[in-house]
């Protein structure tokens, strides 16, 4: 499968709210990191294994999130400012796992206490509201993008017909 970049950066348009994307995807970089790099340092200093380590998706999660995800926000942000179509496709592919994490993650919460696991309240400040506060914010600019994406293809559909009934 092929994704034609110049297509992409020419159907995306310039109706995109980049100012709150910018946002978006710097905060959602930062937040990565602030929700699982103090528990990596306290545990660095406290010499002792993870708090929640029996109990969540600890290493996997630390590696998907602060060494992929972080980093392709901020390639994206890089990217997205030089309007190319490769940062519009990871944009959606960003705002989609971000949707995803957002349900996905009160859900879990939810069978974990009722499993009688414990999160304390900073994890459940840092690591479900944060998220779930991007997620919110991701639905609002997919929304936005899938509109704008629309609303191009249906410009570029009558510009065709208009052109047709010249013929």
């Amino acid at each position: 499968m092929r994704i034609d970049y110049n297509e992409v950066e020419r159907s995306s348009g310039n109706t995109l709210p980049f100012r709150g994307v910018y946002i978006f995807l710097i905060l959602t970089g930062i937040a990565l990191f602030v929700a699982w790099l103090p528990d990596i340092i306290s545990s660095l200093i406290n010499k002792r294994p993870l708090a929640l380590i029996e109990t969540y998706t600890t290493e996997v999660t630390y590696v998907l999130d602060m060494g992929i995800i972080a980093p392709l926000s901020f390639i994206c942000l890089f990217l997205l400012r030089q309007r190319k179509g490769m940062g519009i496709v990871l944009l959606e592919m960003l705002l989609t796992l971000c949707i995803i994490i957002g349900i996905m993650l009160p859900i879990q919460t939810l069978f974990q206490m009722k499993a009688g696991i414990e999160l304390p309240l900073p994890a459940l400040i840092t690591k479900l509201a944060s998220f779930c506060l991007l997620a919110l914010f991701a639905i609002y600019f997919k929304v936005k993008s899938t509109r704008n994406i629309s609303n191009r293809k249906e410009d570029r559909f009558i510009k065709s017909q208009v052109s047709m009934s010249k013929i």
